[in-house]
């Protein structure tokens, strides 16, 4: 009888065990190294290797599409080794230094020894909640994980690090939902008490973040000759060329992001006034700090904006609060998503309802004032129904609420 499984079916301390070989690459070298998997307890059911047979066939399948030539590849040594290397190339600094960091905390620790041809989505399951239950991490953070991990996997599938037919095992986990807050908009009042309590530069850079929606990269990348005032009766308007992040000066976060952005006259006259200052520069950085390079934006807020906004009890959000003031406020004045997206260089204004659009807090002040206006205007009947006046009484409610006749 033709043997249905890979391996050998052996006793191990009452246990029904499967035995394996494999070849495996640890760096440069290649080892031959033995796995074992438990079939079941010796009992009454199991008492010989016939009977957990089928059990060792659907674990270990001799048909199973692995050639005798394959190489397994651990996990390390692909992620660091092979998928980083190629992802520096396509992707911004930004994001390659953040894989990193969340394959050197959470991932290496807990799945260093994998051989990545043998991994199986529960053992994927147990590793993202490991994570989730220890360090404690949003949602959010959670689905970056899982998204690093799959790519990987995917990866390595299309490009034959793994063998033919292997399936992402990633695809199958499941991780908690991302709630759909992604932080809070400036509203029009704030960046008007911002505009009043700061200094220059950081009142332009914030008038500049909050009327055209620039991402920090981008604000730190602007020049002077990116920069063209409007003539009579036309808006000035800035292109978007470069992005910088620490140091690194690379394309912006992609082709759409390099459209033209127009500017309120205010902001034209404010860069205007902030060129003046400058001694009137034709080249270079907007935003140049002492040696003439890029303005840290972080390092502006710590030394420059971080008290004078606390004092006016304005809670900062970070840079990108301006981005989402910006789809708020346009909403705010009946700007429709369509023209929002436009100038945000979103691809879809889904992106800007989902994400960037935030109902703003003195608005919903506003609107459920008016509504205590509309109630209160509305004369109440002398008696309710069916009730004694007392009854009647008590349930208008406390005396100040209750509604005027």
């Amino acid at each position: 009888m033709k043997r249905k499984y890979r391996g050998w079916i052996h006793k191990h301390r009452k246990w029904w065990c499967l035995r394996d070989r494999e070849k495996v690459r640890e760096g440069t070298t290649i080892k031959i190294v033995e796995k074992s998997w438990k079939l079941a307890r010796v009992d009454a059911e199991h008492k010989t290797k016939r009977s957990v047979e089928e059990l060792a066939a659907l674990l270990r399948p001799v048909n199973r599409a692995v050639p005798a030539q394959y190489v397994g590849v651990k996990a390390t040594d692909f992620a660091e080794e092979v998928y980083f290397p190629h992802i520096e190339a396509l992707r911004k600094p930004s994001t390659v230094r953040g894989y990193k960091q969340m394959w050197k905390r959470y991932l290496k620790p807990r799945c260093a020894k994998w051989v990545m041809h043998d991994v199986e989505t529960r053992a994927v399951q147990a590793v993202l909640d490991s994570i989730r239950n220890e360090e404690k991490l949003a949602p959010q953070t959670i689905a970056h994980v899982r998204h690093l991990l799959g790519g990987m996997y995917r990866f390595a599938i299309a490009q034959g690090h793994l063998p033919r037919g292997t399936t992402n095992p990633v695809t199958l986990v499941e991780t908690e939902a991302i709630p759909d807050f992604d932080g809070r908009a400036y509203s029009l009042e704030e960046i008007a008490l911002m505009h009043s309590v700061l200094p220059e530069p950081s009142r332009t850079v914030v008038a500049l973040a909050a009327f055209t929606g620039l991402r920090a990269g981008e604000i730190r990348g602007l020049t002077w000759n990116a920069f063209t005032p409007g003539e009579e009766g036309a808006f000035g308007v800035i292109r978007v060329l470069h992005s910088v992040w620490r140091g690194r000066i690379g394309e912006p976060k992609n082709p759409r992001s390099k459209a033209a952005v127009p500017l309120i006259p205010q902001l034209e006259a404010w860069l205007e006034q902030h060129r003046a200052a400058s001694g009137n520069p034709v080249s270079g950085p907007i935003f140049a700090n002492g040696a003439g390079k890029a303005l840290d934006l972080d390092s502006l807020y710590r030394r420059q904006m971080k008290q004078p906004l606390k004092a006016a009890g304005i809670e900062w959000e970070g840079w990108h609060g301006f981005r989402r003031g910006l789809a708020t406020n346009l909403e705010r004045i009946g700007v429709r998503e369509s023209i929002a997206a436009m100038i945000l260089r979103h691809s879809n204004d889904r992106v800007t309802r989902k994400h960037y659009i935030k109902p703003p807090t003195l608005e919903a002040i506003e609107a459920m004032k008016k509504l205590s206006e509309t109630l209160s205007a509305i004369e109440k009947p002398k008696l309710l129904p069916n009730c004694s006046p007392e009854a009647s009484k008590r349930a208008e409610g406390p005396e100040e609420v209750r509604w005027v006749q």
